[in-house]
């Protein structure tokens, strides 16, 4: 596939519109973040049941990962962003409609699905309408959208399930998300006029492509980059933020939303930041992911080894934007691993990038809910369940350091702007 030179109103209106669905999409993936404790109530389920909640969403949404990145590549965005909008719209419905595990397990499953075939999508689009030097700046500006999404799924959420009540909170979201069907069908364009189709290549077979991708070391250093640095964000927004803060630490429910307010906005007013200070330079993106990473981790280590389980808000605070400012280099990964594979298996190599973090926040998210138990958990038993987060961020940080090693001297090597399919695969550097 030619990349494109610059890029076009169409290119940035086809983002726009691709963008809103990845608005929709993490709400629904993250709504449970604040929904929590009341899906407790109108579910009649334990924590370790709830937990199941968002590692079944996100299980589902790792499991699709391969399926959604191989649509991308051969079915293409339009249609499969569709199909991504569907899935969400009927499993919010059934959640909608839901008063005990069963339904509700099934409702969040087909939200994982349709979760699952968006944001890989939307970045199929920024590669064909867009040159690949803004890669990292449009996978980041993506993840600010999302995080807009996530934002509506805090306080607002809050305040719409306390006055307008479950069913009616999550049925209209569903109906939302059905009209959008619409709009994929007729705005999105799977490429530039006079560009080939996806179905018009010649694909090599799925394996020998993932093969291909893993092999090559930037698609398992944006593997862990995306583990080390998004997947605290998913297990701190997603679930056990809220619940930490109101029954480990004391506060109220308001003032946790709005913690998980500030969260998300940090999300949102870094990701263009760090997007623009990565770049597109193998070792100016290796320093970007590095810093930040270590970054996340001194706030989070004071946290979870606090003695006495009374954590000091001011720390709290600082931990809770820190953890929202570092994730969009989590994005970043995209960029990293889309950059050494050829075009054609773009949307594979970024599927398996995204198995990162979504695999560590399912790890994580089971970790913690049976770490905790039944019971009604003190500070210090929340902080001893949180650690296996903390741990999973510093062997990702390790595997980071080590790898980008390896871009670094195949930069020197090649040049630093060697096209991706030209990049040099050795079985030596596959782990």
């Amino acid at each position: 596939m030619q990349a494109v030179a610059k890029p076009t109103l169409r290119g940035w209106w086809i983002w726009a519109v691709g963008g809103s669905f990845y608005f929709v999409a993490v709400f629904h993936r993250m709504a449970l973040g604040v929904a929590g404790l009341t899906a407790e109530q109108h579910l009649h389920v334990d924590k370790g049941a709830l937990a199941s909640f968002t590692a079944l969403q996100f299980l589902v949404y790792l499991a699709m990962q391969v399926p959604a990145g191989l649509a991308a590549d051969r079915i293409g965005p339009r249609r499969t962003l569709a199909a991504g909008l569907a899935f969400m719209a009927v499993g919010e419905t059934l959640f909608s409609l839901a008063h005990g595990l069963g339904l509700g397990l099934a409702g969040r499953a087909l939200v994982g699905v349709g979760d699952a075939l968006v944001f890989l999508n939307i970045l199929r689009l920024t590669h064909a309408w867009f040159p690949p030097r803004m890669g990292a700046l449009l996978a980041t500006m993506t993840g600010m959208v999302g995080a807009l999404g996530q934002l509506i799924g805090t306080v607002p959420l809050q305040w719409s399930l306390d006055h307008l009540g479950w069913s009616a909170t999550f049925a209209g979201s569903a109906a939302i998300t059905a009209a959008l069907i619409f709009v994929s069908l007729a705005a999105i364009r799977d490429q530039p006029p006079g560009v080939p189709s996806h179905a018009s290549h010649e694909h090599a077979p799925v394996l020998a492509t993932l093969r291909d991708a893993w092999r090559r070391p930037g698609t398992r250093h944006g593997f862990w980059v995306h583990l080390g640095l998004f997947a605290p964000f998913q297990v701190i927004g997603a679930l056990w933020g809220v619940p930490f803060l109101v029954q480990g630490e004391g506060f109220s429910k308001g003032t946790a939303a709005t913690y998980l307010l500030v969260l998300v906005a940090a999300f949102a007013a870094s990701g263009p930041l760090v997007g623009a200070l990565a770049g597109h330079e193998v070792r100016r993106q290796n320093r970007v992911v590095l810093v930040l990473g270590i970054t996340l981790l001194v706030p989070w280590t004071a946290i979870l080894l606090w003695p006495g389980g009374h954590v000091p808000h001011a720390l709290l605070l600082a931990g809770f934007v820190i953890c929202g400012a570092t994730a969009p280099a989590g994005m970043v990964a995209f960029d990293i691993g889309r950059r050494e594979n050829p075009p054609l298996a773009a949307g594979s190599a970024t599927a398996l990038v995204n198995c990162g973090g979504f695999l560590g926040g399912v790890v994580c998210l089971e970790l913690v809910g049976l770490l905790l138990g039944s019971g009604d958990p003190s500070g210090s038993r929340f902080q001893h369940a949180l650690l296996p987060m903390l741990v999973l961020s510093l062997l990702a940080l390790t595997q980071s350091v080590r790898l980008s090693r390896h871009r670094g001297r195949i930069a020197d090597a090649a040049g630093d702007g060697v096209p991706p399919d030209e990049a040099p695969v050795t079985s030596a550097n596959a782990a």
